[in-house]
């Protein structure tokens, strides 16, 4: 038996007998008598702890959505988090009652299949959708011990009765990761990365992702990443498929040469929005474009400015208006710290942009926001620090501008009801150390509460997923 037949053989076996087990909490989250407008500070007990996680990113990063409620109000949540095994990897959570009338949550994990191996090293974060066909699916992004490059990979989930996986490939394979990354390899090495899903009216399953090939490399030899996208049918088949030389890239070119961290969201009239960060003269700008008839419309830049723009979330309302969310800021000059704030524009159908609009109060910085529209209301959550602080990492100003660092600090939120001109006051809902909120997408609106959920460190490097109901104002 060769070495490497010997790894494989004892990574196999001690696959087989690693037990994952995701604790699952709760505390009284029945409705109270009287609806609160907006939900006090979390630790008032308005919330609920919905499972024990291993570290603030569990929901991280922004954009590529995670959390849903379906048609028939079942709540679902798409986490990152440490196993027995010793490496990240991924759960699905259920809601056991319809929301907002539920305080338990079931989960399942991903598991080792033929072909899609996902115990023997990080799986990276997830993104969620659901079709209305009895189904949950999920993309994310990893590898295996053997071959560390990382890879989009697929899972789809049986939601009738016990929460089952039912599917779980790796649809298509970028090829040349060796010949870019040739030297001593650290798990780190970026290729396939940060999907994003969305379930179009059309029936298909769209996806976006941050993609790379070794025939487009920087000034220092790393490959440039571009935003490419492709699409699953009801049957089952993608639209891409076995091994890939070329990612079909949406646009790469001399004035868009690189993009990065897509979010989808579908449109009012069948058309599927991308929304990313990608450099423009040399500076990141928030980006757009439009896939329609699975025609890519080209890029647009949403609001040109000086500042360094990343961190982006997107929801379109039933009008067809696109609301955009990012942050934006400019790095401290000397001692001064950076200056980061929270921007809001939207597009209508026509693509013509209102805004920019600061939501972030002027004193403290803020990122990571997470954006939800519809009939009602416009609401914006974000993670809100005072300049200059130093993270748990030990970063000044959560490492802006970088988007990998760990961003924690307060969490806050503010609305903007239909017919208003402006936003209301921003309120803020958990002092911290609170991270990457995220509101749930919903299939229908029933006139429920908002639900946002979120990540709260607490002493002894504990940490926990939050639920809270929001009804805006």
């Amino acid at each position: 038996m060769n070495t490497e037949t010997k790894i494989r053989a004892t990574l196999a076996a001690r696959a087989s007998t690693v037990a994952v087990l995701m604790t699952i909490v709760a505390v009284d989250a029945r409705p109270q008598s009287v609806q609160p407008r907006l939900m006090p500070d979390a630790e008032s007990g308005r919330s609920t702890v919905v499972a024990d996680v291993s570290d603030s990113k569990a929901l991280g990063y922004v954009g590529n959505r995670k959390f849903l409620i379906d048609a028939q109000g079942m709540a679902y949540c798409a986490v990152r988090t440490r196993g027995p095994q010793g490496y990240p990897t991924v759960c699905l959570l259920r809601s056991v009652e319809r929301w907002p009338d539920t305080d338990r949550f079931d989960s399942v994990w991903l598991e080792d299949r033929p072909g899609c191996e996902v115990s023997t090293a990080p799986q990276r974060h997830p993104t969620i959708a659901a079709t209305g066909d009895g189904n949950v699916h999920i993309v994310w992004y990893g590898g295996t011990g053997l071959e560390p490059a990382h890879q989009i990979r697929y899972a789809r989930f049986t939601t009738a009765g016990d929460l089952r996986l039912a599917e779980e490939i790796e649809p298509f394979s970028v090829a040349g990761f060796e010949q870019v990354y040739a030297g001593p390899l650290t798990g780190d090495e970026l290729w396939q990365e940060h999907p994003c899903i969305a379930a179009g009216s059309d029936g298909l399953i769209y996806l976006a992702w941050e993609a790379r090939d070794p025939s487009r490399l920087n000034k220092l030899g790393a490959p440039q990443p571009g935003i490419s996208w492709a699409v699953r049918a009801a049957d089952g088949s993608w639209s891409v498929s076995g091994p890939v030389g070329t990612p079909p890239y949406a646009q790469v070119d001399g004035r868009f040469p690189s993009q990065s961290r897509p979010t989808l969201v579908a449109g009012a009239s069948g058309e599927m929005h991308i929304v990313c960060y990608g450099s423009v003269g040399g500076t990141q700008q928030i980006l757009h474009g439009v896939l329609r008839d699975r025609a890519f419309s080209g890029w647009s830049v949403v609001s040109p400015s000086p500042g360094d723009q990343r961190q982006v979330s997107a929801a379109c309302d039933p009008s067809g208006r696109l609301h955009v969310a990012w942050r934006e800021g400019i790095t401290g000059v000397g001692a001064a710290p950076a200056s980061v704030a929270i921007e809001y524009a939207s597009i209508d159908p026509l693509g013509k942009v209102a805004g920019p609009l600061r939501i972030s109060p002027v004193g403290e910085n803020a990122s990571t926001p997470s954006i939800t529209a519809d009939g009602g209301a416009v609401s914006i959550a974000w993670v809100a620090w005072a300049p200059g602080a130093v993270n748990s990492e030990g970063k000044r100003d959560n490492g802006f501008p970088s988007d990998n660092s760990l961003v924690e600090g307060k969490l806050e939120i503010c609305s903007r009801t239909s017919g208003s001109a402006s936003f209301g006051a921003v309120v803020p809902l958990d002092a911290g150390p609170a991270s990457y909120p995220t509101w749930a997408s919903r299939s229908i609106a029933d006139g429920s509460p908002e639900a946002l959920l979120w990540t709260r460190a607490k002493p002894g490097n504990k940490h926990q997923l939050r639920l809270g109901r929001v009804t805006p104002r």
